[in-house]
């Protein structure tokens, strides 16, 4: 059972991920033909705002994994997803000029024309990753929509500290511990980290660990098939690079990063593995602590460290925003 309250004020940062995750999906599809992308516009008094549409035309050419992860797993059609959301796994939107309440009924209006322009042409509609802001205004527009919890995403505040220490020393006690654990288990096992552009040799690398990683979650992704999926986000907006985490100088873990404005997006991990060496103790350094490092030497404000695996993220200090999958229209 899922509890809807008023969003009350949405606050910049929030719709600054929203809005790059309109961005990303308006990229994504430049370059896949099996997507199609639209938007719906409209304005209320000095307001305005923009959704994102997505359509996948077959269904059955995803992966079956990432059918699985949609919801979509039995299905033979198109699916339209309201909101976007396939490039960042966060639905998008773009909203000016307009207060907290006047937003929700503004996306309201927004969610149920594309909702009718979608039925015309799709077979099943939905949003998979609707944040908690956002959910309200979808079922003001659907009321019928099933809803479940999806997942928690998740962002680090680091607020342009000037170090690690001093980023930690504003955190309570109990996160700080984790932290210093995490330095403490780097130093003893000799983990390093620096950050690489995308040169071939490197996104080979990080393509043979992210299709790893890929196959340990049920998603049979071949390196080749990374290779274009790095290639797509390297042509999204910001300035893009990996963090790498070295062992006795070999790569044992790639995360796929860029800088946005004053944002730092950590975006995939890929891991090698490496007989001896704690795959737990690796995967905290390449998708946490190696990345803070980077975000911190790059004067970030914060830290994007996205949807899955939420509960170490979140021991650590960073601040959940509850997603949850609609299903709009019932797939025919």
């Amino acid at each position: 059972m899922v509890t809807v309250a008023s969003p009350g004020r949405v606050s910049e940062p929030v719709l600054a991920r929203n809005a790059l995750a309109m961005m990303d999906d308006r990229a994504l599809c430049a370059l896949d033909v099996r997507l199609d992308y639209f938007e719906v516009q409209a304005r209320s008094g000095h307001g305005r705002g923009r959704l994102p549409v997505v359509t996948v035309k077959q269904v059955e050419s995803l992966n079956d994994g990432y059918r699985r992860y949609l919801g979509l797993t039995s299905h033979q059609g198109s699916a339209a997803f309201i909101g976007g959301g396939l490039a960042r796994l966060r639905s998008g939107s773009s909203f000016a000029g307009i207060g907290p309440e006047e937003r929700r009924e503004l996306l309201a209006a927004l969610v149920a024309e594309a909702l009718d322009r979608a039925a015309q042409t799709s077979d099943a509609v939905l949003s998979p990753f609707l944040t908690a802001t956002d959910l309200p205004a979808y079922l003001d527009a659907a009321p019928s929509a099933t809803v479940r919890e999806h997942g928690v995403w998740c962002t680090l505040e680091i607020d342009g500290a000037a170090g690690v220490e001093e980023f930690l020393q504003r955190l309570p006690a109990k996160r700080r511990r984790h932290w210093n654990r995490d330095i403490r288990e780097a130093e003893e096992l000799g983990l390093e980290h620096d950050v690489v552009p995308f040169s071939d040799e490197a996104v080979a690398e990080a393509a043979a660990g992210i299709a790893s990683v890929s196959r340990r979650n049920g998603m049979d992704e071949s390196p080749d098939i990374v290779r274009w999926r790095i290639g797509n986000y390297r042509r999204r907006p910001g300035k893009h690079f990996f963090v790498r985490t070295r062992w006795h100088g070999q790569a044992v873990t790639h995360m796929l990063c860029r800088m946005f404005d004053d944002t730092m997006d950590a975006h995939t991990l890929g891991i090698v593995d490496v007989p001896g060496l704690d795959r737990g103790a690796v995967y905290h350094f390449g998708c946490l602590l190696g990345p803070l490092r980077a975000a911190v030497e790059r004067g970030a404000h914060r830290l994007e460290l996205g949807i899955g695996h939420d509960s170490p993220k979140l021991r650590r200090g960073c601040t959940g925003e509850d997603t949850y999958f609609a299903d709009l229209l019932p797939a025919r």
